[in-house]
């Protein structure tokens, strides 16, 4: 009788361990993961006339319980912040993910995996994750998201000033000195994915972006020390509404923008603030060009570049496309500066610069960081344009191996559609 109730849970532990160890996502793994808890229980009160055995099932049961409840959260984070739970999206989209969404997840189910085997000895490696790594400081800057006093320090994340190795600033109208660098990047991101729009006669300013890129909207907050941050689903929201904030705005773009439909868009905008509150800002037309010395184009392909690599066969194309509505002119401009050429997709503009002629732009970037998840999917593609640079016989190229990089950047791309 024994011997069949022994055998029959240590059968079904077998059973719900290998659903465990061959799942393809975290739904299955959680069922093996819960079956093997349960199983483990009972094979552990196995002799349950035996006061030691059932103190030690309980303890057991209870310690797996902790576990459980940070593998589900951790579960639940990967669908809030990834929008799927199968190991192969996940695994391919991770790379491009925020730094702080991977350590808050991973958190959760390394907390998981350690209360199953009871190895609480090691959150020492833990804390040194935790201290190595910036999780701290999402922690407080999300603690002050709806706080428009907060004040830049030395340690910002990807500080302008100390990326570029250079000082040049700019005092705004509410006294908060600026850098002009981080200025000359803000201009351009906000021309390709900034909202100026006027609601119940108020100028209202905002960037709306998807969820990856929250970090970048918490260092724009933190740089220009104004606006408030919302968080949904699957999206992050940047908005300035005060009127002092809207002010300095309107200086900070006065004579700087470039494209002629967001001239016209930016002047309504803060004709409408001058009219509302009986100001007179002196606003300036425009005369600006962008050029490979300054960080506007490198605001502006965070916003609207994209990286492309094809492999087909034997077959690889690679370029960069960065496409705007409305801007034939202002492309044709661009297209002369960095060798590319331009195109009309449906009523979209496209300035294309294939692989022959990437020199210009690679050299640009290089000087010019991206800031937002785009950098990552930037350099997966620079690794491939530098490992087809370098190998000169392009039979020796490992197509299947180039065609596993290019999936990673079309998965961020998909994510960002």
């Amino acid at each position: 009788m024994h011997n069949q109730r022994f055998f029959s849970y240590l059968s079904l532990f077998t059973f719900m361990m290998i659903i465990l160890v061959t799942a393809n996502n975290y739904l299955l793994m959680f069922v093996g993961w819960e079956g093997v808890g349960v199983c483990s229980y009972l094979l552990v009160s196995f002799w349950f006339t035996r006061i030691a055995a059932n103190q030690s099932s309980i303890s057991a049961f209870l310690t797996n319980r902790v576990g459980d409840c940070f593998l589900t959260i951790g579960m639940f984070a990967i669908l809030w912040s990834f929008g799927n739970i199968d190991y192969a999206t996940v695994f391919s989209i991770a790379p491009f993910m925020s730094d702080y969404i991977v350590i808050i997840t991973g958190t959760c189910l390394l907390i998981g995996a350690m209360a199953k085997s009871s190895q609480i000895g090691q959150m020492k490696a833990l804390k040194k994750l935790w201290y190595n790594s910036d999780f701290f400081r999402t922690l407080i800057y999300a603690g002050n998201i709806s706080n428009t006093s907060e004040s830049v320090g030395p340690d910002n994340i990807s500080d302008p000033e100390k990326s570029q190795g250079q000082g040049i600033h700019q005092q705004g109208t509410n006294g908060k000195i600026f850098n002009k660098i981080f200025l000359q990047w803000f201009i351009g991101f906000v021309e390709g994915d900034g909202s100026f729009f006027i609601t119940r006669a108020k100028s209202i300013f905002s960037i709306h972006l998807h969820i990856v890129d929250l970090p970048l909207l918490i260092e724009i907050k933190t740089q220009l020390n104004m606006g408030s941050i919302h968080i949904g689903k699957n999206s992050c929201l940047f908005t300035i509404k005060a009127k002092k904030e809207i002010e300095t705005l309107i200086n900070i773009f006065n004579g700087k923008i470039y494209l002629s439909k967001r001239k016209k868009q930016f002047h309504k905008w803060a004709q409408n603030f001058e009219r509302k509150y009986a100001k007179c800002l002196n606003l300036l037309s425009s005369t600006y060009k962008p050029s490979l010395s300054d960080n506007w184009l490198a605001g502006f392909i965070d916003a609207e570049g994209c990286f492309l690599v094809s492999v087909c066969k034997e077959k690889i194309i690679q370029r960069i496309v960065i496409g705007q509505k409305d801007a034939e002119l202002e492309f044709n401009y661009l297209s002369n500066l960095l060798n590319g050429y331009t195109e009309k997709l449906k009523e979209h503009d496209r300035l294309v610069i294939n692989y022959s002629n990437l020199s210009v732009i690679i050299c640009y970037l290089n000087n010019h960081k991206l800031y937002s998840i785009k950098a990552k999917s930037y350099d997966k593609w620079l690794e491939i344009y530098n490992m087809r640079k370098n190998i000169n016989n392009l039979e020796r190229i490992d197509y299947i191996f180039l065609k596993k990089k290019a999936s990673l950047i079309n998965s961020l791309r998909k994510i960002l559609a």
